[in-house]
C-alpha cells in the first residue's frame, strides 16, 4: 500500500503493516535509492520511471524501473525479438563437401 502526503515524505506500507520511507544517497554520478523506517530526510515522492515492489520472501520494499519506458510506454524501449527472428538472422550453415585426396 502506498501513501503519499502532499508535503510529507513518501511512505510505503508493507503487507505486514510495516512503514518504510524512501531515501536517496548519491555516490558520484549514481543515485542509490533505499527504504528505511526513519522518516527524517525522506523523499517526497518516487522518481519518474520507477515503481515500488515488495519482495515476496523478505517482505521488504524495493524500487524497479517500470516496464516499457518512454512517455508512451512502448516508445524508446528495446523491442523484444522472437525466436523465429533469431533463427532467421543466424547465418546459414554451408554444406560440407566430401573431399578426396
Amino acid at each position: 500500500m502506498i501513501s503519499v502526503g502532499l508535503f510529507g515524505p513518501y511512505e510505503y506500507k508493507t503487507k505486514s503493516k510495516q512503514k518504510y520511507f524512501l531515501h536517496v544517497k548519491e555516490k558520484g554520478k549514481v543515485k542509490l535509492y533505499y527504504f528505511s523506517k526513519d522518516s527524517v530526510g525522506a523523499l517526497s515522492g518516487i522518481p519518474s520511471g520507477f515503481e515500488v515492489i515488495e519482495d515476496s520472501k523478505s517482505g521488504l520494499p524495493f524500487m524497479k524501473k517500470k516496464a516499457g519506458g518512454g512517455l508512451l510506454g512502448g516508445v524508446g524501449g528495446k523491442a523484444k525479438s522472437t525466436k523465429s527472428e533469431k533463427q532467421e538472422s543466424a547465418p546459414a550453415e554451408k554444406p560440407v563437401e566430401n573431399q578426396t585426396t
